[in-house]
C-alpha cells in the first residue's frame, strides 16, 4: 500500500514509526493500537481510515482528512495489518465511484454501519446524486460482499438519515439534499471527510450564531458554582496546549460542549455534532496555534465567555460567545 499521495511516498503504515514531541521514536505502547484508535485520533470514522490505508482512490476523501488519517498513524506507530488491495486511481475529473476490485469491508464496525457509512459518503460526495437510483441489490451485495439482510438494514440506516428511500419495483432513490438529516452527526461527518465546500462552511457558521450566544446566555443563568471550575480548566488547557494543535482542539471542543451542557436545555447537547466538527474542521485547517500569541489570545476571548458565565452576566456571555464564533468563521473562510 503506497501512502504517495498523501505526503509520505514510498511509506506503508508498517514503516511508520510513532514518534514523541522531540522527535524521538515513541516507546511501544502496552496494547496494539486500533484502527478505533487512529479514527479517535484523525477524528474521522474507521470506515475512513480504512479507505485512506486501503489506498481506494475510487471514494472521494478531501486531502485534509487523508493527512489527519496518515498523521495519527505516524503518532500512534498504527500497524495496518490486513491492507485491502490497491484500486486503480481514476483519471482526473471523474467521480468518484463503486471500488472495482478490493474488499470493501473495513477492520472493525459492523457490516451494516460500514457499507452505511460508504454509500453515504458517495451520495454526499456526489457520486450519487439526488434523484439518482442505486444499483441494484444483486450489484451492491456483489460490491460489498454482504448478505441482502446486511444491505438492507444499511439502506434503512440511510433512508432514516433522509438520505434515501426505497420503493418497491422502482429502486431506492437518493433524495433531494433538502431532506437530509444535517444534524446526525454520520451525515455530518461524511461532510465533513469529502471535504465541505465555502457555502456549507458559512450555513455551519450561521448555526453557531444562532445557537451558541444564546447557549452562553442561559449558561449565565443556570450556572452552579460547582460547574465553574471544569469550565475554567478547559480554558487553562486551551492556554497550555502549546505548539500541540490536538490539545488546542480537544480543550477549545470540550469547553463549548460543557458550557451547553451547562445551559441546561436537553435539546442543546443534540447539536453537539454540528458544533464538534464545525470546530474542529475549521481548527485543523487554521490554528491559533500557527500564530504568534495565538493561544494566549483565543485562550482569552474565551475566558471572557467563562468569567462572563461565573459572574451571572447573559449579555457579557452572549457578546463574548459570538466574538469567539465570528473569529472560527473568518479562519475558516481564509482557510478554504
Amino acid at each position: 500500500m503506497q501512502c504517495a499521495r498523501d505526503g509520505f511516498p514510498n511509506q506503508t503504515p508498517e514503516m511508520i514509526g510513532g514518534m514523541d514531541e522531540g522527535g524521538r521514536r515513541a516507546r511501544p505502547a502496552s496494547r496494539r493500537v486500533t484502527m478505533t484508535d487512529v479514527a479517535r485520533e484523525a477524528g474521522c470514522s474507521q470506515t475512513t481510515v480504512s479507505i485512506v490505508l486501503g489506498g481506494e482512490g475510487a471514494i472521494r476523501i478531501s486531502p485534509e482528512t487523508r493527512r489527519r488519517v496518515v498523521e495519527a498513524v505516524a503518532t500512534l506507530g498504527y500497524r495496518h495489518r490486513t491492507p485491502r488491495a490497491v484500486v486503480p486511481r481514476r483519471p482526473p475529473g471523474a467521480m468518484p465511484g463503486p471500488a472495482s476490485g478490493g474488499e470493501a469491508k473495513p477492520a472493525g464496525g459492523s457490516r451494516t454501519a460500514r457499507v452505511a457509512a460508504e454509500i453515504g459518503i458517495r451520495i454526499v460526495g456526489g457520486f450519487y446524486t439526488e434523484g439518482a437510483i442505486l444499483p441494484g441489490d444483486a450489484d451492491l451485495m456483489r460490491e460489498f460482499k454482504v448478505s441482502r439482510t446486511v444491505l438492507r438494514e444499511a439502506i434503512k440506516t440511510l433512508s432514516g438519515k433522509g438520505l434515501l428511500m426505497a420503493k418497491s419495483r422502482i429502486g431506492t432513490r437518493v433524495r433531494s439534499r433538502r431532506d437530509w438529516q444535517l444534524f446526525d452527526p454520520d451525515v455530518l461527518m461524511w461532510h465533513a471527510e469529502v471535504g465541505f465546500t465555502t457555502k456549507f462552511l458559512d450555513a455551519l457558521g450561521e448555526m453557531r450564531l444562532i445557537v451558541e450566544p444564546e447557549a452562553a446566555a442561559l449558561a449565565a443563568l443556570r450556572r452552579q458554582a460547582g460547574q465553574i471550575p471544569s469550565l475554567m480548566a478547559w480554558v487553562d488547557r486551551m492556554a497550555g496546549a502549546g505548539q500541540s494543535r490536538r490539545n488546542f482542539v480537544d480543550a477549545d471542543l470540550n469547553l463549548h460542549l460543557e458550557i451547553a451542557r451547562v445551559a441546561g436545555n436537553p435539546f442543546l447537547p443534540a447539536l453537539s455534532s454540528l458544533i464538534e466538527v464545525a470546530l474542529a474542521t475549521a481548527l485543523t485547517k487554521s490554528s491559533p496555534v500557527d500564530e504568534p500569541g495565538g493561544v494566549a489570545a483565543s485562550a482569552g476571548q474565551h475566558r471572557a465567555i467563562v468569567e462572563a458565565i461565573a459572574n451571572g452576566d447573559a449579555e457579557g456571555a452572549r457578546v463574548a460567545m459570538r466574538a469567539v464564533i465570528g473569529e472560527g468563521i473568518r479562519r475558516a473562510a481564509t482557510a478554504f
